[in-house]
């Protein structure tokens, strides 16, 4: 599985920066998140619950960054376990300083197994625009500025499939 795109948040790079190393900020706004935990200035540690139709599960999940260039850009690799599988992977986050704001670039590369890998590969990637639509409007309103159009849209498109996985269940 493997994606790429772009969110723009009312918010300078440098605070957006901060929000995004900061464990009780990580809480508030990644999707399903029961609580992060800093092990170190570039490992953190997440109880994060998620699903996917019918296929729901709690998931403990570490993350580590390498390749900072604050506040420009951090690589994050991970790897997340729980009862219904296990996935792991990489990606790339860029902060573009965008007029007012900032445009965020993400992309990146992940493998799952186990039984949420049943779902297929067009749901996961569905599911994965999903909650990273979720985390950047999250990530906006607590910055205290708004969500760009396109990232607007996103949240439409969210929407709907939230209602499709609903009749599915």
């Amino acid at each position: 599985m493997h994606g790429a795109g772009s969110a723009r948040v009312a918010a300078a790079p440098e605070r957006l920066w901060a929000m995004l190393l900061d464990p009780a900020t990580l809480g508030a706004v990644i999707p399903g998140c029961h609580g992060v935990e800093k092990l170190s200035d570039t490992h953190f540690r997440a109880e994060v619950t998620l699903g996917i139709g019918p296929v729901k599960g709690r998931y403990r999940a570490e993350v580590m960054l390498s390749d900072l260039d604050p506040p420009h850009a951090v690589t994050l690799g991970g790897r997340a376990e729980g009862g219904l599988g296990f996935g792991g992977g990489e990606g790339r986050l860029t902060l573009v300083p965008d007029g007012t704001g900032t445009r965020l670039d993400y992309r990146y590369d992940a493998a799952i197994g186990g039984k949420v890998a049943s779902i297929g590969g067009r749901l996961l990637d569905g599911a994965a625009k999903v909650i990273i639509g979720q985390f950047f409007t999250a990530l906006a309103r607590h910055a205290g500025g708004g969500v760009a159009p396109s990232a607007g849209l996103l949240s439409l498109w969210a929407g709907r499939l939230r209602a499709l996985l609903g009749r599915q269940s």
